[in-house]
């Protein structure tokens, strides 16, 4: 007993002796790895079933006065959306939830406008779907486009100046812009506020600085067209979409952003040292 807890003592020494924490150390003990992927999940056909049933039951609770309705609705719908661009669906599975939604448009007055944003969604804005084009000016007024980042990853994040869980993930923002600024990869920003000039000093004296299309603000909506047309009502929104433009993830934070954009970025880094190498 004593041998072993000599044995013991001076491998704590060692590891103390190597600046190594012995937390760190017990966590090794025990096989904790951290994540090395972020894996996008299949829906199963009774996951869709009981997020269905969860749906109808909050719309079935409304209230029942139009407006109030209206509002209880359009946010159920847009979590249920939400909910589905977590995952992949397959056609036939996107073409039974359009259809429920379809049924749900039909099913009362003013149901239609509600139920628009959802289905467009989930019929454009899924993963696997190629992500539309966004065309507008950026802060200083200088015309851009989305699709003039092909073959990089975009990491596209729709901010707004009252946001301040958007400024909690600078962070994450600024090491992506430091570790990946020679990599095929970009950071691009939609940003709504009070004007445009507001929101290009405050990329002057913000340490995380990337290009960003100015979303002008739209009476009743919050956001701007571009936000409306990526039917974004709740900021931070995120998309990150590979070097062909397609989506690949969906509203990640923290270490799964990082792990999916490092992901996409080695693939894309790689696709793009093949044509060299077969030339040598």
């Amino acid at each position: 007993m004593v041998v072993k807890f000599r044995q013991l003592w001076l491998i704590a020494l060692a590891v103390l002796a190597l600046g190594v924490s012995l937390n760190a150390q017990s966590y090794q003990a025990f096989a904790a790895k951290a994540p090395t992927d972020v894996v996008v999940q299949d829906f199963k056909d009774q996951e869709l079933t009981a997020l269905i049933a969860t749906l109808d039951g909050l719309l079935k609770a409304a209230p029942r006065g139009a407006a109030a309705w209206r509002a209880k609705a359009d946010e159920a719908l847009w979590q249920f959306a939400r909910r589905l661009q977590k995952g992949r669906l397959s056609p036939a599975q996107e073409t039974r939830i359009l259809a429920h939604l379809d049924g749900i448009g039909r099913s009362r007055s003013g149901a239609a406008a509600s139920v628009a944003g959802p289905k467009r969604m989930i019929s454009m804005l899924t993963i696997g779907k190629t992500a539309p084009d966004i065309v507008g000016r950026d802060l200083d007024g200088k015309p851009f486009r989305l699709s003039d980042y092909k073959n990089k990853v975009v990491f596209l994040v729709f901010t707004a100046e009252w946001c301040g869980i958007c400024r909690a993930q600078a962070p994450y923002e600024r090491f992506l812009l430091d570790k990946y600024a020679r990599w095929p990869f970009a950071l691009l920003g939609v940003e709504t506020g009070s004007s445009r000039e507001t929101a290009r000093q405050a990329h002057t004296t913000n340490p995380v600085t990337h290009r960003s299309w100015w979303d002008e603000p739209t009476t009743g909506i919050g956001g701007g067209p571009i936000a409306n047309a990526w039917s974004v009502i709740g900021w931070p929104a995120n998309y990150i979409i590979d070097g062909d433009g397609v989506i690949q993830y969906v509203d990640l934070r923290e270490e799964d952003l990082l792990i999916a954009v490092r992901k996409l970025v080695e693939a894309q880094a790689d696709r793009e040292l093949r044509p060299v190498q077969r030339g040598r």
